[in-house]
């Protein structure tokens, strides 16, 4: 079993306002795995430190939809993202980055508020509101001076979300659906005008700048595009490894696979435009996800949420700082990072409610530390509270409704496919669990609805 001795480390990870130490970088580089033409080229693991990685920049989020961590970067054979991939090439490229949960308003509610989702105000909906107390990412840089922006193209911003707090200009596409054919299902070239457009807008004054757009297409059901390439049969090695898909899951992948390729044309089109503006260089651009997608890897298990396996957790994190090299960082990191990563890169000081660990340090050459991760599933009206630990290699899931854990080594079984619950492994990553379970509070959300789980 390798688990970290005692449960300090856990302490320092989840800890509010402690910032990573700067040991010596490592010497070695790693290229990143080989994928044909769309891979991008090989950058070091660990730049070295040249000079203190910027502040008070510009910093634009944006995050996608369902958006896979098996992207061609990292060695996914079918180049459904050229763009993205161009973009990787000139950023730090976290491999292994988890999202705080497995559906939007979970794992973008504990994002925005640097908390995990169990332990903020909410309304113990699967859709839930999050209550004002909760202090938002955009609160805290609005009050430093920022211009505050924000383009939504999902129907559950339509509603009061909580995560509207601080955005000076917070834009919802209306007409939303979430049915294939039906005018407002297809969204994300709608989104990137309008991103474009507020972008122009804002950057032309005197304030810094943090815009936030959530494109959403890959989400299901899927559409088919116009002039864009339809995947058909199988990709040529199974991802995760070993995990082939049936056939129903793999016609529902090649149709995903043709709505990444439709948004990252999008994203193309937004990035080229930050690209081309004056204030370029003083923009850090962080691309990543709400969550991931499943396709039947798993029995019965399609779409996204409720459960936490790393199809559904695991996503892309593509951090691009002027004046930083490109690097590919494999340590395993999570979303409850980024409120203190993008504070810091903005030059403004984070809020003791913030948890995480900034990783602008990393970004700019240190060695990345171990750090444990945590994916929370707080109860709601169609799901049981699960809590995962990722400690190392070694994954526990506990879930209030069922008695037995499930314990997964990812190095030897990256797609879960092996239950090491029963096994003499589980009892010490179980007493782990229960420590860091011990330190993060649960809100008392009210039990809503008939729940049939």
């Amino acid at each position: 079993m390798r688990l970290l001795a005692g449960v300090s480390a856990l302490c320092a990870g989840l800890a509010m306002g402690c910032d990573a130490r700067r040991p010596e970088p490592a010497p070695a580089s790693v290229p990143f795995p080989s994928a044909g033409p769309s891979a991008a080229p090989a950058p070091t693991v660990f730049p070295s430190p040249k000079a203190a990685p910027p502040r008070g920049l510009n910093v634009v989020l944006i995050t996608v939809d369902a958006l896979r961590a098996d992207m061609p970067w990292v060695g996914y054979p079918r180049a459904i993202a050229p763009n993205l991939t161009r973009f990787a090439a000139e950023s730090v490229v976290y491999t292994h980055a988890y999202a705080l949960s497995s559906y939007t308003s979970m794992s973008l509610g504990g994002l925005m508020s640097a908390r995990y989702p169990s332990e903020l105000p909410r309304s113990g909906l699967a859709t839930s509101a999050f209550g004002d107390e909760a202090l938002m990412l955009a609160e805290v840089l609005k009050a430093a001076g920022m211009k505050t922006f924000a383009v939504h193209g999902h129907v559950y911003f339509q509603g009061d979300t909580g995560m509207r707090q601080g955005f000076d200009d917070w834009r919802v596409l209306p007409k939303i659906t979430t049915l294939p054919a039906r005018d407002g299902h297809v969204v994300d070239d709608k989104l990137a005008d309008l991103f474009i457009d507020g972008l122009g807008t804002h950057g032309r004054g005197s304030e810094r700048l943090f815009a936030w757009v959530h494109f959403m297409d890959p989400h299901f059901a899927y559409a088919r595009h116009e002039g864009q390439e339809r995947f058909t049969g199988a990709v040529e090695q199974a991802v995760p490894p070993g995990v082939p898909l049936g056939k129903i899951g793999q016609d529902l992948k090649n149709l995903y696979d043709g709505e990444v390729r439709f948004t990252d044309a999008q994203l193309g089109r937004v990035l080229a435009f930050i690209d081309q503006q004056p204030w370029a260089d003083r923009t850090a651009v962080i691309v990543s996800a709400d969550h991931g997608e499943a396709f039947g890897e798993h029995k019965s298990t399609f779409e996204h949420g409720y459960t936490l396996w790393d199809v559904l957790t695991r996503v892309p994190l593509l951090i691009r700082v002027p004046g930083l090299a490109p690097a590919r960082i494999d340590a395993r990191r999570s979303h409850i990072d980024l409120g203190r990563t993008l504070c810091e890169l903005a030059g403004v000081a984070a809020p003791d409610s913030f948890r995480g660990v900034s990783l602008v340090p990393e970004l700019g050459g240190a060695r990345p530390p171990q750090r444990d991760i945590v994916i929370d599933m707080p109860y709601t009206d169609q799901a049981p509270r699960r809590r995962a630990l990722i400690r190392g290699d070694d994954k526990i899931v506990v879930t209030e409704t069922e008695e037995q854990p499930q314990v997964f080594d990812l190095r030897a079984d990256p797609g879960e496919q092996n239950d090491l619950g029963k096994s003499d492994r589980a009892a010490p990553l179980r007493s782990a669990w229960v420590e860091v379970d011990r330190a993060l509070p649960d809100f008392p959300a009210p039990r809503r609805g008939k729940r049939k789980y």
